[in-house]
């Protein structure tokens, strides 16, 4: 692979003024922040409705919002389907939180029977309604335990085959005691917070699949350990205190 300071990262953000009622900016600053503590000049750009969608994005993120925003962005979304079924195609890492998730899912059955047809770059649907869970939540995944904040009333079926970001221990998740859903090297995930400064190595884990698509290198070195003692102290609150946060309303 070539030198890890060799290349410019360009991380996609999917209508930033509709879907990140959750905090999701953060996931991209954790993105941005981990990337240029390894050397890597970083790119933020917003895909906005009527905008024309960017080429060649090394990470692509979509954020949660209620379905009004869910409305509000689905004509554009579905506008862009092909594209972005295409950068998925091609090894682009999509990181998708919540109401995004579900759009570029299988699709959406809302609360009142309206079925709104999805991107199809995640294997699941997602059915509304359901009752709401509030409170923190734990997944033990591949990339270790992960950590977070849940507020959905969703349930997500997984197409048959398809592999679960991770097991819940503590929490609801999808309503099957699985969380999220893995497509190649992109994740959807239920689990807010935001949840990658919460948690470094699922971020590390977005890094390395956008940057060996790029035969490029990335390490977290020293400089990274600042951020990884904050996420760390704060991990060790949720984890202390899951059991008695969780609710179902």
């Amino acid at each position: 692979m070539s030198s890890s300071s060799a290349h410019s990262v360009s991380i996609l953000e999917l209508y930033p003024e509709h879907l990140e009622s959750s905090g999701e900016r953060g996931n991209v600053t954790a993105l941005r922040a981990r990337l240029e503590r390894a050397g890597h000049q970083v790119d933020v750009v917003q895909h906005t409705i009527g905008r024309r969608l960017p080429k060649d994005p090394d990470i692509v993120v979509i954020g949660n919002g209620p379905v009004s925003a869910v409305r509000a962005v689905y004509a554009d979304l579905m506008e862009n389907a092909q594209a972005l079924r295409s950068l998925a195609d091609d090894g682009v890492p999509f990181f998708a939180v919540g109401a995004g998730a579900e759009l570029l899912g299988g699709g959406i059955t809302l609360a009142d029977g309206t079925v709104l047809a999805g991107v199809g770059i995640f294997p699941f649907s997602a059915r509304r309604g359901v009752p709401r869970q509030v409170g923190y939540i734990v997944v033990e995944s591949a990339q270790g335990t992960v950590v977070g904040f849940e507020d959905n009333a969703s349930e997500w079926n997984l197409d048959s085959g398809a592999v679960p970001l991770g097991v819940v221990t503590s929490g609801g998740g999808n309503g099957n005691g699985r969380e999220g859903v893995i497509a190649g090297s992109s994740i959807a995930t239920q689990t807010k917070g935001p949840i990658l400064p919460l948690n470094p190595s699922l971020s590390d884990a977005v890094i390395r699949a956008a940057l060996e698509r790029r035969d490029v290198a990335y390490a977290p070195s020293a400089a990274h350990a600042e951020l990884d003692r904050l996420a760390a102290k704060s991990r060790e609150v949720i984890v202390a205190n899951v059991k008695s946060v969780f609710t179902t309303i």
